[in-house]
């Protein structure tokens, strides 16, 4: 079970990265993430982040501060505040996001289940249009028997609330890997689906996890 779950996970990111390849809307994502767990059920993580779009070239950079509190075990709260830099060929862009979460999760034997909702601003982002967005995001995680490789798929939902109108969707495929207590790498391909005339983009999103 556990091998044809890997090689599911394999197989769908290949051929997404395949399709990618053949297309000019294809970007990547690196992030590094540093956490710190303090008092009781409270973590404070720093985010730095790295966009990439076709070619390899930079688009945007940005930092994020986040702070998270579990009051129980099937609830989460989050808030964050990140600033993000465009890169232009007439300047630099900085804009301000914040957003708060709100996720519930259960296990079910061997698989997590979570729906999560956010609140979050955009302003000068040439990525979304501005406004205030709520957007709900369901997830499953599958923790396989005796291999640290954890798998996950999840879809999301971009709602512009200043425009009552929906902007995008998010799917996301991937895995996780737990080195040793304090180190985790991930590798994700992710969808993005516009509810316009815009292009979809394509993502291959790469994720390091360092938590002391």
């Amino acid at each position: 079970m556990k091998k044809v779950l890997i090689l599911v996970v394999l197989a769908t990111l290949l051929s997404n990265l395949k399709l990618t390849a053949q297309t000019e809307n294809f970007n990547t994502w690196i992030e590094v993430e540093f956490a710190k767990e303090f008092l009781d059920k409270l973590e404070i993580s720093i985010s730095p982040e790295l966009r990439l779009e076709d070619q390899y070239k930079v688009d945007e950079y940005m930092v994020q501060g986040k702070l998270s509190y579990e009051p129980f075990s099937f609830l989460d709260l989050a808030g964050a505040y990140r600033i993000n830099t465009e890169v232009k060929n007439k300047g630099n862009e900085t804009y301000y996001r914040w957003a708060f979460d709100a996720q519930l999760k259960r296990d079910f034997n061997r698989f997590e289940g979570s729906v999560r909702g956010r609140l979050t601003n955009y302003t000068d982002s040439s990525e979304e249009d501005p406004g205030t967005y709520f957007r709900p995001r369901a997830k499953v995680e599958y923790d396989i028997k005796n291999n640290k490789i954890e798998p996950f798929v999840s879809y999301e939902l971009y709602r512009n609330t200043t425009e009552a109108e929906w902007h995008k969707s998010r799917f996301d495929v991937g895995f996780t890997r737990d080195i040793g207590d304090l180190h985790r790498i991930g590798l994700f391909y992710r969808l993005h689906n516009y509810f316009s005339d815009k292009t979809s983009v394509h993502i291959l999103g790469i994720e390091y996890r360092l938590k002391f």
